[in-house]
């Protein structure tokens, strides 16, 4: 699919697809979903026979052609999406019809991390300390990189509110956290990102942040990226690990806890158990119920 098809064409495509698929018995119900990373996440839960998840390239995009089918009133179409910060806002288009998110974490790798897959994971990467420490570490890891998450995720939310255009995503973690202490330099954060906006400075951003935080008081994970989560462990662990096990991290699952690869390792270890266990599972279960008989996900026998 091109990423410049418009919610009317996105609606057009399921909708023949759809038809398609009912003439030679395939699966009838079509899922939206952000990008091929979820596509193939949720090629694990949707239920093959019933279920196409169609890639509609962002969240946007899902809303826009969710609201299209509305008015065409085409039957199941869905969409599944990561609600970021819409959570805390309360954003009026988490009311949309037909769409499924889960209510209480921001994104997908925010599953994941509440889920025993970090556990998982840290197992099978170092698998010379005893587990319970590894299960004790890889608890202490997602809580400090959380920590860490929500205090840059306060700069997030006010670019989210205030279409600032911050280059949030271009600062690495590396450079505005002290590996030893594990403080993020919240100075240094609002300097490099008050360049992005003319008139803006960082006085101001430190000063909008500090309100934000008496109106979303620190603690809330909804405040984390899931995605910031994952490159901050990758920054920190090899200081808690030193730290925990009196040694140096072995290279080989430095290597292991990359950015770029530890999300993968975490889908990988993600079960259908830990998803039953989501309120998007509970979501899209209700959905069933009100769309029968569309269905989206597969039992858990098969």
């Amino acid at each position: 699919m091109l990423p410049e098809m418009t919610a009317d064409e996105i609606a057009n495509e399921i909708g023949v697809r759809q038809i398609h698929s009912r003439i030679y018995g395939e699966g009838e119900t079509f899922v939206m979903v952000e990008g091929k990373t979820d596509q193939v996440l949720w090629e694990e839960f949707r239920s093959r026979e019933d279920c196409t998840l169609y890639p509609a390239q962002g969240k946007d995009k899902i809303i826009a052609a969710l609201e299209v089918t509305m008015k065409r009133e085409m039957r199941g179409i869905a969409g599944i999406v990561d609600a970021d910060y819409m959570l805390i806002t309360q954003a009026h288009e988490l009311g949309t019809d037909n769409l499924l998110y889960d209510d209480c974490c921001p994104d997908m790798e925010s599953i994941l991390l509440e889920s025993p897959a970090l556990r998982k994971v840290l197992r099978h990467s170092i698998s010379a300390e005893e587990i319970e420490h590894l299960h004790a570490f890889a608890d202490k890891l997602k809580k400090e990189a959380q920590r860490l998450a929500m205090e840059f995720g306060y700069f997030r939310l006010l670019n989210h509110l205030n279409d600032y255009g911050l280059r949030c995503n271009s600062i690495p973690f590396h450079e505005i956290i002290d590996s030893e202490t594990l403080g993020l330099d919240r100075d240094l954060v609002a300097s490099r990102l008050a360049g992005d906006q003319p008139g803006l400075t960082s006085e101001d951003l430190l000063r909008q942040v500090d309100a934000l935080r008496k109106q979303y008081p620190p603690g809330d994970a909804q405040l984390c990226r899931g995605k910031d989560v994952l490159e901050i462990m990758a920054t920190i662990m090899p200081t808690l690990f030193r730290s925990q096990f009196g040694e140096e991290l072995p290279l080989v699952s430095i290597a292991a806890f990359r950015p770029q690869g530890l999300p993968k390792d975490l889908r990988l270890a993600y079960e259908y158990g830990y998803f039953r266990e989501t309120s998007l599972y509970n979501c899209i279960r209700k959905w069933e119920l009100d769309n029968h008989p569309f269905r989206i996900i597969r039992d858990s026998s098969v």
